[in-house]
């Protein structure tokens, strides 16, 4: 059976996933290699639009740690999905 491609909530789910239970900052591609399974630019499209939506912060030594904001937001949807599944 064809594995199935996730979606871009799923794939940015999960990056917040790894940020909210890794609470030190992490470097950019130790997320990339241990978050997901995307291209590296595939990954950085997808970090950016966290960056914009404020979820995430990355200084300039390339390391990412989830904002309040986001904090919430991976909540909200852990929260939603478990009284869904």
């Amino acid at each position: 059976m064809p594995r199935m491609r996730k979606g871009a909530v799923q794939i940015r789910f999960e990056i917040l996933e790894f940020l909210y239970y890794h609470t030190r900052p992490q470097l950019r591609t130790y997320i990339w290699r241990k978050a997901t399974s995307l291209s590296y630019d595939d990954f950085l499209k997808h970090l950016d639009f966290l960056r914009e939506k404020d979820l995430i912060r990355e200084g300039e030594d390339g390391f990412c740690r989830i904002t309040e904001e986001g904090r919430k937001v991976y909540e909200e949807l852990h929260n939603a999905l478990a009284s869904i599944l």
